[in-house]
């Protein structure tokens, strides 16, 4: 078994993992001319030198580097000199910085890469969807080393088999997503992502994740979401070491150095003991790096203060709400390995309803009221009362900015304490 981790800067980290499977690191700049498949308020945020260091430390430790180029638009600026220029300029400092690898979710980047940079090997991003035997066979020819499978496949056994035996190129599979399955807000949030992790787009607006409302709505009002969701227990990757898979991903890149090793031990010893919403990116005290909030003072195009809000909505624990005792998951994944979910529909199959009701504890009523939160603050995206910007904005008059910079204190100390919206 291969772990790649996401990197969190912690140089930490790289020694707490040693003698583990951990093999490379991936992570990228918060902002860069690409853009990734993480806002960059939420990543921690450091420079081209802070990244150099950190590439260094990885190969002074043996480990491999992969830089993140996995948006999946690059809002049309390879089709002028000025991007192209910006796009080689920063393929040029990733080269030279060491990077062992780049991931990518575009075929013009691997392209461009393969022509331009063939030191560096290419992971294909999972933002680019690779889920059939042939999709995979046309990446492999674009010369492709490595391609990291679609999450939303991960429990489609012959369609996973398929794949490994069309293709030579090495293959990776995420272990910890946490998204909805076949989530119909995806693509609508990676490409957000993408653009609000590209430099020069950030005063343009101020994202504020929709997609990730709903889908945090729709885990909090039916937890079985949860369990459909397409993670791999740590108890369940010989499963797919037996078809052929022996590379996995685990995310993500702004967790703490605490969190990040409790789950590599977890699928080193493959065995987890506790709540199985632990292995996964949900609220949790102390485990996240703080945002950076100073990103949403943005008055020119969003009323701060009900901004701020966010501050409430995401004041809860998800892992406090719902218990979902992984020990009694044994045997879970035994039904996807003969049935396919793809030619039935929930309603009709509802073996995920059966097993929540054996192996979860929840507090309904908070359930309710969070999720109650999280839909108030979603409609004001819809109703347009986000943007409804009272003239105090726009003067800076000084008791709303008072009042503005206490409240996003308080959130911070929230975020701190590794509450992460």
């Amino acid at each position: 078994m291969k772990l790649r981790v996401g990197a969190n800067w912690d140089i930490a980290f790289l020694d707490a993992v040693k003698g583990t499977s951990v093999d490379a690191l991936f992570g990228k700049l918060p902002y860069d001319i690409v853009g990734g498949a993480r806002p960059a308020f939420v990543l921690p945020q450091v420079d081209r030198n802070t990244v150099e260091q950190y590439i260094a430390a990885c190969h002074d430790r043996g480990l491999e580097f992969s830089y993140l180029l996995n948006a999946p638009c690059l809002g049309n600026l390879q089709y002028s000199k000025k991007g192209y220029g910006q796009l080689i300029e920063l393929l040029e400092w990733i080269d030279q910085s060491g990077a062992d690898s780049v991931t990518i979710g575009m075929p013009y980047l691997i392209d461009l890469v393969r022509e331009r940079f063939p030191r560096l090997k290419v992971k294909v991003s999972t933002t680019a969807r690779v889920n059939t035997a042939r999709k995979a066979l046309q990446y492999e020819a674009m010369g492709v080393e490595e391609i990291i499978i679609d999450e939303n496949i991960n429990r489609e056994f012959k369609t996973l088999e398929a794949i490994r035996k069309a293709v030579g190129c090495n293959l990776e599979l995420i272990l910890n997503n946490i998204c909805l399955w076949q989530c119909p807000y995806n693509f609508e949030h990676v490409n957000h992502d993408g653009h609000s992790s590209r430099e020069g787009e950030q005063d343009d607006y101020c994202y504020l994740q929709y997609p990730g409302y709903l889908c945090l709505y729709r885990k909090l009002t039916e937890p079985v979401e949860l369990l459909k969701s397409p993670w791999i227990r740590p108890e369940d990757v010989s499963s797919y070491e037996d078809i052929g898979y022996d590379s996995f991903k685990i995310t993500e890149r702004f967790k703490r150095t605490p969190l990040l090793v409790e789950h590599v031990r977890a699928y080193e010893d493959r065995r987890y003991d506790g709540n199985l919403l632990d292995l996964f990116t949900l609220p949790r005290k102390d485990a996240f790096t703080p945002v950076h909030l100073e990103y949403f003072i943005k008055p020119q195009h969003v009323n701060i203060m009900k901004v701020s809000e966010l501050g409430d909505v995401f004041d809860l624990e998800v892992r406090e709400l719902i218990h979902i005792d992984n020990t009694k998951l044994n045997g879970f994944l035994e039904h996807f390995k003969k049935k396919d979910c793809n030619q039935t529909t929930c309603a009709q199959c509802r073996y995920c309803d059966r097993v929540l009701k054996k192996v979860a504890v929840m507090n309904e009523k908070e359930l309710k009221k969070a999720a109650q939160k999280v839909k108030g603050f979603s409609d004001k995206l819809i109703s347009g009362e986000i943007f409804d910007i009272p003239k105090s904005h726009v003067v800076f008059r000084i008791p709303l900015i008072k009042s503005l910079l206490k409240k996003l204190l308080v959130w911070r100390v929230r975020k701190e304490q590794g509450v992460h919206p």
